[in-house]
């Protein structure tokens, strides 16, 4: 092997390894005390025992809610919504996936501007946004809006988003599977 293939193939493992490389979990910014408005719809039966997978039974804190951040730490996220509720989601990470840590689920779940004002909320049909409203699935939705009615699929079962298949829990035992074609919902199984 020549001294410039050699190089080559040095740089080109170098290339390989980097792109496969994950960033370490975020050390935590500063979010106590902040204010956030929840960026999908979270369902939980209890409040303080909310999971990560995203298990889709009981209550619905909806999308768009105002709420003060107390701590992401460990693998939780403690938050309130100004009214006296108080909630707590573990990170489950067997559910997730190797880029989607503690920080990447807070990012998906909370967000500093209201998701409900502006874009893409207001590009929606009517239909899409009685959907999100409502934390329900229908044909035609596009991936963005079923995002915000249904969340975040666990990352174990739909590792890209880019997917046309993503896999929900109803609970441990029942999963839906969202089939799409050209980044709309095409079936609901």
């Amino acid at each position: 092997m020549s001294t410039g293939s050699a190089i080559i193939s040095i740089f080109s493992a170098f290339l390989l390894s980097a792109s496969l490389w994950v960033p370490p979990a975020h050390s935590g910014e500063d979010v106590a005390g902040q204010i956030y408005y929840t960026a999908a719809n979270i369902w939980y039966e209890n409040p303080e025992k909310i999971l990560s997978t995203n298990y889709h039974r009981g209550t619905i804190l909806p999308v768009g809610t105002k709420v003060r951040v107390d701590e992401v730490k460990g693998k939780k996220i403690r938050f309130g919504d100004g009214h006296g509720q108080e909630f707590e989601i573990t990170f489950m990470e067997k559910h997730s996936s190797r880029i989607v840590d503690l920080w990447a689920y807070f990012r998906r779940y909370f967000s500093r501007d209201n998701p409900l004002q502006g874009r893409p909320y207001e590009g929606f049909s009517k239909s899409e946004r009685r959907n999100i409203k409502m934390g329900e699935i229908e044909v035609g939705m596009s991936k963005e809006a079923v995002l915000m009615a249904y969340g975040y699929p666990p990352a174990h079962r739909t590792p890209s988003l880019e997917s046309d298949q993503w896999v929900y829990w109803i609970n441990r035992f029942v999963n839906k599977t969202v089939v799409f074609q050209n980044g709309r919902v095409l079936k609901w199984r």
